[in-house]
């Protein structure tokens, strides 16, 4: 091989390298995305009643009763409802109630 073919292949897989990082970088920005921590609204009760979560983490509130209840607490209100989801972002400590059952309420640790 000739000194410039050389240099022109070097090049090239050098190139190559940087591209090849380039796209291995972008696969795994994803992969840092927030945990999520599912809490059961229940009939008159959350499961689990208190959780410690880090800044971010998803709360996501699943209801599986027959009674109708929301969720109210830091950065989230949850309109009333039997079935589906809700997804809250955990900012800070704080509790979560139903403002349906009074005795229904559970703490989030924010750290």
């Amino acid at each position: 091989m000739t000194r410039k073919l050389m240099t022109t292949a070097a090049l090239a897989a050098t190139a190559l390298t940087a591209t090849a990082g380039s796209a291995v970088a972008v696969a795994n920005d994803g992969a840092h995305s927030a945990a999520t921590k599912t809490i059961r609204v229940l009939d008159d009760k959350f499961s689990p009643t208190s959780t410690t979560v880090s800044r971010g983490t998803k709360l996501r509130f699943v209801w599986g009763g027959r009674h109708p209840h929301n969720v109210i607490g830091p950065g989230a209100n949850a309109s009333v409802r039997v079935r589906g989801s809700y997804t809250a972002t955990a900012k800070r400590s704080g509790t979560y109630y139903c403002s349906i059952h009074s005795r229904m309420r559970m703490k989030v640790t924010v750290r």
